[in-house]
């Protein structure tokens, strides 16, 4: 029988779990993996089969997860669907089916919480289930310790014929190694039918969606599958040591992929944490201690770390530096050094041979080509030129606690501040001005000229002396007393 999919493709992630192992207040789903939830990598891969639209099946703490969705909106339209109580997968699938009408196409059915479940392997499953002409496919794999996961049963042709749920097996059938990790495909509207089939006279009292294989097979429906060779791609996270384990693992095959692909240096594989989602250019080394998470761009020849953590939207150029670092939605040019302890917060723009040393943030704040701000310094909201050199100590005074504002500092190209200077916003240095050291500059500083603001120094002679007098004077009253 031909699947009727008509090249279409929809998906459903069933996301209404509670997930009680985790031992959380926080939903399964929204437990990160390097840098992105669970929920958000599932998101991130039906992406991929650029489907139509994303059915995504909520229950536990719905509006926490509603809310993830709406914050973080997948590329995909995408609606949610409330199973309220939860009675099983075959349930959950029941909520979506009255959205699903007017569809005629491929329904991808997954679980939402096998965050190393990858584009390209429900596209695989997807172009198995095309061409195989079937009404149902799923994935299996096949693992040593089939734990409570469901098997799969096979007649003598090798035909899937079912899928047993572990507390419902027998003996031999929990033997079976082949397991099934809940992740399907059906031809639409076909498979609505089986829905209406299901019973919950089971240990669970539940609605089990493997049940629409054994209706398939029941009413001669051609039923496909794809294996899935290593099994840790689509295993479910139940707990935190199944959550660190996933981590992991998506660790090693990053790391290994940019060893091996990209031409990067990793140090210390075991001591360095990078998402899939970060691009390193070749001859590139990561030091030991980097956590780096995020849509992050690093060129060639650069040097990451030790000890740096980059987060968000991040770009660096090629043969830039920074060690010991946090940045954060930022962009770094090529020929830059930043670090050690140098933070770079929300929209700092560092342009090319830019230095920013240690204990230096920035925040919100564009720096143009070879400026430094070498020393324990905060930059924020400012515009700063060109071959500006910023003294040690130097703060832009940017927010008004009263009235809740911040201003913008603008120092032009070739300007220098003094250490120890205090710039009010909103201020202006203009080209070459300089400030000098211990200064509070309110006003604009003119092109070339000095700002000083400094009342004038007095000596007062054998002051230290006197007040050693009397502090010893004071002791010995205080030892006759005593």
């Amino acid at each position: 029988m031909k699947d009727g999919s008509g090249g279409r493709t929809r998906v459903v992630l069933l996301a209404a779990g509670q997930g009680k192992r985790m031992k959380s207040d926080l939903p399964k789903v929204l437990h990160e993996v390097l840098g992105k939830t669970i929920l958000g990598r599932l998101m991130a891969a039906s992406d991929e089969l650029k489907p139509e639209h994303i059915h995504i099946v909520i229950g536990h703490e719905a509006e926490q997860v509603e809310k993830f969705i709406q914050d973080n909106p997948s590329a995909t339209p995408a609606s949610t669907h409330l199973q309220k109580p939860q009675l099983g997968t075959g349930h959950a699938l029941m909520q979506v089916a009255p959205s699903l009408k007017d569809f005629t196409g491929t329904l991808v059915v997954s679980v939402a919480d096998t965050p190393l479940l990858t584009g390209s392997t429900l596209k695989a499953l997807v172009d198995a289930h095309h061409e195989s002409n079937a009404v149902v496919s799923l994935l299996t794999t096949d693992v040593e310790d089939a734990k409570n996961y469901g098997r799969i049963v096979r007649n003598e042709k090798g035909e899937v014929t079912g899928i047993v749920e572990h507390k419902d097996a027998t003996e031999a059938q929990r033997a079976i190694k082949e397991i099934n990790p809940a992740i399907y495909c059906f031809a639409w509207p076909q498979v609505e039918a089986a829905l209406s089939t299901l019973k919950n006279d089971n240990q669970q009292k539940e609605y089990y969606l493997t049940d629409v294989i054994g209706w398939a097979h029941k009413n001669s429906h051609k039923i496909a599958s794809a294996k899935v060779p290593d099994w840790r791609e689509v295993a479910g996270i139940n707990s935190r040591l199944e959550l660190a384990e996933a981590i992991r693992l998506m660790r090693d095959i990053t790391i290994n992929n940019l060893a091996l692909e990209s031409g990067v240096t990793i140090v210390d594989t075991q001591g360095t944490w990078i998402a899939p989602e970060v691009k390193i250019g070749k001859d590139t080394v990561v030091l030991p201690g980097c956590y780096l998470t995020g849509e992050v761009e690093i060129g060639q020849k650069c040097t990451i770390g030790p000890n740096t953590v980059m987060k968000g939207v991040v770009h660096v150029g090629d043969n830039s530096t920074v060690a010991q670092s946090l940045v954060h939605n930022s962009d770094i040019g090529a020929n830059c050094k930043v670090g050690p302890f140098s933070h770079l917060r929300e929209h700092a723009v560092l342009h090319d041979q830019v230095k920013v040393g240690n204990f230096v943030e920035i925040k919100k704040s564009i720096i143009n080509n070879k400026t430094n701000v070498s020393h324990l310094s905060y930059i924020g909201d400012s515009t700063l030129g060109s071959g500006v050199n910023i003294g040690a100590g130097t703060i832009t005074a940017n927010y008004d606690h009263i009235t809740k504002k911040k201003e913008r500092t603008t120092i032009c190209d070739g300007a220098s501040t003094g250490s120890n200077s205090v710039l009010v916003a909103p201020v202006t240095l203009e080209e070459g001005a300089v400030v000098a050291a211990g200064t509070v500059v309110t006003k604009t500083v003119p092109r070339g000229a000095l700002a000083i603001t400094r009342t004038p120094q007095k000596n007062h002679e054998g002051w230290a002396d006197e007040r050693k007098r009397k502090a010893e004077a004071a002791k010995l009253e205080a030892a006759k007393k005593g």
